[in-house]
């Protein structure tokens, strides 16, 4: 068993990123609540963490059955809470005897310690496509409440502890927008009494700011079909300030909702979240021939100055957001893990065999998820590709992110949900 280690410069990042806190009376800092943990930058704060698996890797907690889907895992104290495809009941207004059970997208919770199911709550219909069914928006969890958002753009706000709906909308009907090809997959951004929420509708109505309790409109912003990455908010420069990328831009609005910039961004398939780089930096990638890009913001008094730093098109995120740490950037090329430093965009080191994986960063270690369920423990450095242990966690297509939350790791695929005991108790 690895000594327990105490990385200072994560705490200095904690300090200095300015990225979205979520921390509520009903939230601790080794939770993960949200889409990429609390500042959604896939960066764990925990220390102390497990980093000599030994050839059987960490041992494993349990493991439990689960339905289609790649929505992410949110953890708040001992609850889980995800979503996934199951068979249900036939739809209201066709209860028959012919009326056959539809298969649903369900928003459920989970005991984090044993892998119980405690609640599922149906959401909407179920999504097929030719590369992977369900849900793809992760629950946010803010205080008592849950915020989920379904393929088909059933928007809702849950009950906690007992999955109750509190209220609902279709982001299709309420802002005249169509269904993504992939269905709707951006997470919900809870940010004060706001939830931020793309809706994709025309004519100013691409995002929007709801009241979390109610779900009321307070405001609308911009044009554009919806898109598939989430947004995140940040403090730059003193300023809050919510970071997308629609409608052919990478673009930045305040709390009202007014655009304070907008950057042109290539054509092509944008999945993974803009990344922040503390203190004015915006970094952003995309597939299919979109490559990455880093920005300079300087606001001012006239408007904001935008400075492309410098362009890689060899650096193409898919679904998997990148994440930073000490001057490099850690992300997937396609199927290529890479290092890149941010000073230039040249690639320091890179991996292949993985796969388009995912990733997150804990501890001085990146872990990484290959796309076919291979776990690795990869440490964080831009210097060489330095591997520390891998094991077999799932089989079969693993596209979920890892959460990592009070020193247990939760991972998933399609057909099941593991969770391991990184804690190096």
């Amino acid at each position: 068993m690895a000594p327990r280690k105490i990385v200072i410069g994560v705490l200095c990042a904690l300090l200095l990123t300015g990225a979205a806190e979520i921390l509520t009376s009903e939230t601790h800092a080794n939770d993960w609540p949200q889409f990429r943990g609390h500042y959604r930058d896939g960066i764990s704060r925990e220390t102390g963490l497990d980093d000599d698996w030994g050839e059987s890797g960490p041992d494993e907690v349990w493991r439990v059955p689960i339905g289609e889907g790649y929505s992410g895992m949110s953890v708040v104290g001992d609850r889980l809470y995800t979503m996934f495809s199951a068979e249900g009941e036939a739809m209201k207004g066709e209860e028959s005897e012919e009326a056959e059970p539809k298969k649903m997208e369900y928003a459920a919770a989970f005991d984090a310690t044993s892998g119980e199911e405690l609640w599922r709550t149906a959401i909407g219909e179920h999504l097929d496509t030719e590369f992977g069914n369900g849900p793809r928006a992760t629950p946010t969890v803010d205080g008592d409440a849950i915020y989920v958002v379904g393929s088909w753009g059933d928007l809702a706000a849950l009950d906690r502890e007992t999955g109750e709906k509190r209220w609902g909308l279709s982001l299709t009907e309420t802002f005249g927008s169509q269904r993504p090809y992939w269905g709707f997959s951006g997470s919900a951004l809870i940010d004060g009494n706001r939830l931020i929420i793309e809706g994709g509708g025309g004519e100013g109505k691409s995002y929007a700011a709801l009241d979390k309790s109610s779900g009321e409109i307070l405001w609308t912003s911009g044009d554009g079909r919806p898109g598939h990455n989430s947004p995140i908010r940040v403090d730059m420069m003193g300023k809050t300030r919510y970071v997308y990328v629609a409608g052919g831009k990478l673009r930045c609005i305040d709390e009202d909702g007014q655009e304070i910039w907008a950057h042109d961004w290539p054509p092509g398939e944008t999945h993974a979240s803009p990344v922040y780089i503390a203190p004015d930096m915006i970094y952003a990638s995309g597939a299919e021939g979109v490559g990455a890009q880093l920005i300079k913001v300087k606001e001012g008094p006239d408007g904001a100055e935008l400075e492309e730093l410098w362009k890689e098109p060899r650096l193409r995120n898919h679904f998997s957001t990148s994440v930073v740490h000490e001057g490099h950037i850690f992300g997937f090329d396609n199927a290529t893990l890479k290092s890149i430093a941010v000073e230039n965009g040249e690639m320091t080191w890179g991996k292949r065999g993985l796969g388009k994986g995912s990733l997150i960063y804990a501890d001085g270690d990146l872990l990484v998820l290959s796309d076919r369920g291979e776990l690795l423990l990869i440490e964080a450095t831009g210097e060489e590709y330095r591997e520390k242990a891998r094991i077999r966690a799932l089989e079969g297509r693993s596209w979920t992110s890892p959460t990592l939350a009070h020193g247990k790791l939760y991972l998933r695929n399609h057909t099941e949900m593991v969770s391991y005991d990184l804690s190096g108790s």
